[in-house]
């Protein structure tokens, strides 16, 4: 019982209808349990009926009627207004004449004495107030101030039952309060099954997404509605499904690519292994051959699984980064140096413009992993008498700008938006100048590092015109907004035109 949502609403406007209620009848009744509350209808009502009989009671006076005429007049007022009527003797205090009946002749115990008034001055010759009878029985009483003539002169007095607190609560209030709460409540009822279809609906859609999602069915979209905070949980339910579905493409090209990576290497060491075994490979020219095969394989093999585990631990984040002021220009230098014989090898000309600029606050054997393979990445794609130019200098207030340019073929417009990717690579034979194989894991390494220490990297290229790559660190340990974009889920994002892999 109440689980789902429309029966919990519709109990919580229950319960809320009804504590407002009760609190307004507690109100209303510790209002009505004072006397001038609670005598002023009764009041009201005596008066009228003094006022609309007046004329009659003038016109007894003014012919001096007989007794029975008089008596004859006070019992159709009494019966037509629902009041008592009493006329009292003025001189023995005795009682008259009782449309009711009970109290003619009896002693009135001086009723305009001994009535406890109320409202005094209301009118100048009137009394109103309450009196209580021989009997024990409590009234309200209402003097007009006129006397008739019978056998003496006589006081007329309007009577009607004191009213409780409680009586006067159940006439006045309780229909109005019964009536005014079942329309409420029926509102009530209306606006939470509205409310429920509205929220509910949604969430049900939600809920049926998710179980898609879980049985393996990740083309889920759910349409935003309902209130604000429900259509930001479907949005949220739409990225997180668009996440898991890249999340499970990723996989599948991740398993794809190591094993076609994989196999080739593979295929080599058992291929020329075999040929070792067999005594196919007699010549030591032969089984040189095949053992720098066989080992060129295995270091390929070696370097593709450490970049796969240095890529799952900074996706995991158990990837410990060390936190130390970092001299980039220094650390350039050192790239400059170790990638010189390289360069020259190759024909292309390494230079480095490196300005003075503020250390940045992160890992060094890291990003001299980061620099080191951009920088050879350029070496790879730059033709002989090329130049590869590495700058560094300070951006804004908060960064520092790293700049890898190189003079090679470039980078088409449709490629350069997936450089970055796993095991993408531009050149797809997957072979470089100088004979070695990529795996296509290391822009990607390079990306999460850069990420992973608060920035940003983006690549700009064009055909034929050469390739730029713009890295962008913190001078703190703390991203600077102007400088660093951030992509959802992870440190940092690359523009919509940069990162992705070659």
């Amino acid at each position: 019982m109440f689980k789902s949502l429309r029966s919990r609403l519709l109990a919580s406007y229950f319960l809320l209808i009804g504590a407002v209620l009760l609190v307004t009848a507690v109100t209303l009744f510790l209002v009505v349990t004072r006397p001038v509350a609670r005598y002023l209808p009764t009041l009201a009502q005596l008066t009228a009926v003094s006022r609309s009989n007046r004329t009659q009671i003038g016109r007894l006076r003014e012919v001096d009627a007989r007794p029975g005429s008089i008596e004859e007049t006070l019992s159709r007022i009494a019966a037509e207004n629902d009041v008592r009527v009493i006329l009292t003797n003025t001189g023995s205090g005795r009682i008259l004449y009782d449309s009711d009946g009970e109290w003619a002749g009896t002693a009135a115990n001086d009723i305009d004495q001994r009535v406890q008034r109320l409202f005094p001055g209301l009118e100048a010759n009137a009394i109103f107030g309450r009196y209580q009878a021989p009997d024990g029985s409590r009234w309200l009483i209402y003097g007009p101030g006129i006397t008739l003539p019978l056998n003496a002169r006589a006081r007329l007095f309007y009577a009607a039952p004191e009213p409780s607190a409680l009586g006067f609560f159940r006439d006045s209030f309780f229909r109005p309060l019964f009536w005014a709460g079942s329309a409420t409540l029926f509102l009530a009822v209306i606006l939470a099954l509205i409310i429920a279809r509205s929220v509910a609906k949604p969430l049900r859609q939600l809920a049926d997404g998710a179980a898609a999602i879980a049985e393996g069915n990740y083309d889920q979209q759910i349409r935003p509605r309902g209130p604000e905070e429900v259509r930001r949980v479907a949005e949220s339910f739409n990225s997180m499904a668009a996440r898991v579905r890249m999340a499970h493409q990723s996989q599948r090209d991740l398993v794809a690519n190591v094993s076609h990576d994989l196999k080739t290497p593979l295929t080599s060491i058992q291929g020329w292994s075999q040929a070792l075994l067999d005594g196919t490979a007699v010549s030591p020219e032969e089984q040189e051959r095949a053992a720098s095969i066989i080992h060129n394989e295995a270091d390929r093999m070696s370097r593709m699984v450490s970049q796969l585990l240095d890529l799952a631990r900074i996706e995991s984040g158990t990837l410990q980064l060390a936190q130390e002021p970092v001299n980039i220009a220094d650390l350039l230098t050192e790239v400059r140096h170790n990638l010189a014989l390289r360069a020259q090898t190759l024909d292309i000309h390494l230079t480095l413009d490196a300005a003075p600029v503020p250390p940045v606050i992160g890992d060094y054997d890291r990003l001299m992993q980061v620099f080191t393979n951009l920088t050879d990445n350029a070496l790879t794609h730059t033709p002989s008498g090329g130049r590869v130019h590495l700058t560094v200098k300070q951006h804004g207030d908060k960064a520092v700008e790293v700049l890898v340019q190189d003079t090679g073929k470039g980078i088409a417009e449709t490629e350069l938006s997936r450089i970055f990717e796993r095991f993408y690579q531009v050149d797809k034979s997957r072979s470089r100048r100088d004979g070695r194989r990529g795996s296509g894991l290391g822009l990607a390494i390079v990306r999460e590092l850069v990420e992973a220490h608060g920035g940003l990297i983006q690549a700009r290229s064009a055909k034929g015109q050469g390739s730029l790559f713009i890295v962008r660190l913190p001078i703190t340990n703390l991203p600077e907004g102007s400088t660093i974009a951030r992509r959802p889920g992870q440190v940092s994002a690359p523009p919509a035109a940069g990162p992705k892999n070659r």
